[in-house]
């Protein structure tokens, strides 16, 4: 019975010790990634990229920190497998986008080429199918419309790029013009 108590309690014992460091780490992961994030962001926008682009580049590079973050907190906490496993999340992720195999990465590159498109931004008012609104907006696979009741639609990239959309309106809405990315 007292080994039994030991090897439950063992591994416990070993990994205490790593959490201050496993905290400092997510902390300090964190700040940097907001701090990342927030320059890239800014530096985007005086790059006179449409705004649409700009929130789907910021929106892919935020979801590879992340990973890279958890990544180093796995392998922190011992858990070298993990870490390798969650690395590789981005190695598939790189293979998806260059095959173009997926739904997922069929909206990720129809957000692209909205985005680079001349008659679609933020602010702009459009309508898909039915639903007229303001693209209030975009990220790496969906488009968020919101009407005039307030009432928010989400669209997939693909729809969009499928299916087509009419513009009605190229002033974009101030709220929206003020709206950080």
């Amino acid at each position: 019975m007292e080994k039994l108590i030991h090897d439950f309690w063992q591994p416990i014992a070993n990994f205490l010790p790593r959490i201050p460091a496993l905290i400092l780490t997510f902390v300090v992961g964190w700040l940097i990634i907001k701090l990342l994030l927030a320059i890239l962001a800014r530096g985007l926008k005086y790059s006179k990229m449409p705004k649409a682009l700009i929130s789907v580049i910021v929106s892919l590079s935020s979801i590879v920190v992340w990973v890279i973050l958890f990544a180093e907190i796995a392998r922190e906490a011992g858990l070298g497998s993990l870490a390798v496993t969650i690395s590789s999340s981005l190695a598939i992720l790189a293979l998806a986008l260059a095959t173009g195999a997926s739904g997922v990465t069929s909206d990720i590159l129809a957000g692209i080429f909205l985005a680079r498109d001349r008659d679609f931004s933020l602010g702009y008012k459009i309508k898909v199918g039915d639903v007229e609104g303001t693209v209030n907006q975009v990220d790496i696979r969906k488009i968020r419309l919101v009407d005039e009741k307030g009432i928010s639609y989400i669209f997939p990239n693909t729809k969009l790029d499928k299916d087509g959309w009419q513009l009605i309106s190229r002033e974009p809405d101030e709220e929206i013009e003020k709206k950080e990315i």
